[in-house]
């Protein structure tokens, strides 16, 4: 088996911490880096929640690396009515005493760099990081395997304004700076991550049961998001927007794609951070937008089961 060598870069945030949990879970990847942005939480917190979640796993030899306090234009949005105070909902992890590794930028930079062509970049927060890795090395983008990046929305209302979705909207610009870049990007937006909703019942069948560190955190941590999907949307579940995102590198096959033309508004009093897809029935090569490649449909069920054996340590895909 060919392993992926990857970098997260991601602002846990609860489904951010799930996601680093199945990418470390999963031996088809490598993860060479953690680098953090400002997103659900503030840069400091969410670099403490990444440093806590690896020494969760037992992988405090990974970097995590210190990337942008706020977004390219914008000022500052945080999600903290999602995930709660601390990013990690009420999960209390023990601090690892491991130091960061360096500058986040300069690690995506450096790493894309030195490693043309083979590392998947997955992005799972607003992707300020990346837009000012483009900024300051421009075309370092292109270098990468793959740039997977959950965010935007295409045919399904945002979640953060009727238009947007919380990593879109948090900084727009950074988004329509990725997808203008020329780079390898997959998108994961919402209208496959609403596909896929971890319940309450099989949270206390297949989690709570299970009475390990691991389920302990992830019951704890899942707390305050199941509170707020059922008091905003009556839904009893989370969906998990992040872990999807990794998914993508780890079970391609689960995911349909379809590639299509699209940008992101910037500037729209309600509507910046909304991706505008050219989805008029007109030659594509007149189509409006940058091409992107988009998934669009799971397998829920192999996705869950997928999720749940890795991140609980129970084996891998069936």
């Amino acid at each position: 088996m060919s392993i992926l060598p990857v970098i997260l870069d991601t602002d846990p945030g609860v489904d951010d911490a799930l996601a680093m949990m199945l990418a470390l879970s999963s031996p088809e990847l490598e993860v060479l880096g953690v680098s953090v942005v400002s997103g659900n939480v503030p840069l400091a917190t969410g670099t403490e929640n990444a440093l806590k979640v690896l020494g969760l796993m037992g992988r405090t030899d990974i970097g995590v690396y210190v990337g942008a306090d706020r977004p390219l234009v914008r000022d500052p949005v945080y999600a903290k009515e999602v995930h709660g105070n601390t990013g990690l909902g009420q999960a209390r992890l023990a601090d690892p005493g491991v130091a960061v590794a360096g500058d986040g930028v300069a690690f995506l930079v450096e790493t894309l760099t030195d490693r043309p062509g083979e590392v998947m970049l997955i992005a799972v927060g607003p992707l300020t990081n990346l837009a000012l890795a483009e900024q300051q090395s421009p075309g370092v983008l292109q270098k990468a395997r793959q740039v997977v990046v959950m965010g935007g929305a295409i045919r399904e209302p945002g979640n953060s304004t009727p238009a947007a979705e919380f990593n879109f909207y948090a900084d727009p610009d950074a988004a329509r700076c990725v997808i203008q870049s020329g780079a390898q990007v997959m998108l994961v937006p919402l209208d496959v991550t609403h596909q896929v909703i971890l319940g309450r019942e099989m949270l206390e069948k297949e989690v709570a049961s299970q009475n390990t560190d691991r389920s302990r955190f992830l019951m704890d941590a899942v707390q305050d998001m199941l509170r707020f999907a059922e008091q905003t949307g009556g839904r009893e579940g989370i969906y998990l927007h992040d872990p999807l995102a990794v998914g993508v590198a780890v079970a391609p096959e689960l995911f349909e794609v379809e590639t299509m033309r699209l940008d992101v508004e910037t500037q729209g009093e309600l509507t910046a951070g909304q991706v505008v897809a050219d989805l008029r029935e007109i030659r594509e090569e007149i189509r409006q937008g940058r091409k992107v490649h988009c998934t669009i449909r799971v397998d829920c069920e192999r996705f869950l089961g997928l999720f749940l054996g890795r991140v609980l340590g129970r084996g891998s895909l069936s």
